[in-house]
C-alpha cells in the first residue's frame, strides 16, 4: 500500500513539474530581436484546448524590435 501512496505522489509531482512553464515576459526581448529575421505572429496568452488561438499582426517599434498589444505574445512561426 506503501508503493501505492509513492507512486500518487510521484505522479502529482510530475503533473506540477509539467504545468510550470517559463514566465512569458521573460522571453519578450529575445524574441523582439528573433522576429527581425524570422517570421512571428502575436498569439493570444489566454489558452484554449477547445478552439484555436487567437492571433494578430506583429507590431513594430522605431527601433525595429517586434511587440504585440496587449494580451497577446511574439511567437515564431512553424510553416508546415
Amino acid at each position: 500500500m506503501m508503493w501505492f501512496k509513492a507512486m500518487i505522489v510521484a505522479l502529482a509531482m510530475g503533473a506540477l513539474a509539467a504545468c510550470a512553464g517559463d514566465d512569458p515576459g521573460a522571453n519578450a526581448g529575445k524574441m523582439a530581436l528573433a522576429c527581425q529575421t524570422a517570421t512571428c505572429a502575436c498569439v493570444s496568452e489566454k489558452k484554449s484546448m477547445l478552439r484555436k488561438d487567437k492571433t494578430t499582426d506583429v507590431l513594430w517599434k522605431a527601433n525595429g524590435d517586434a511587440h504585440c498589444p496587449k494580451g497577446f505574445a511574439l511567437e515564431k512561426v512553424v510553416k508546415k
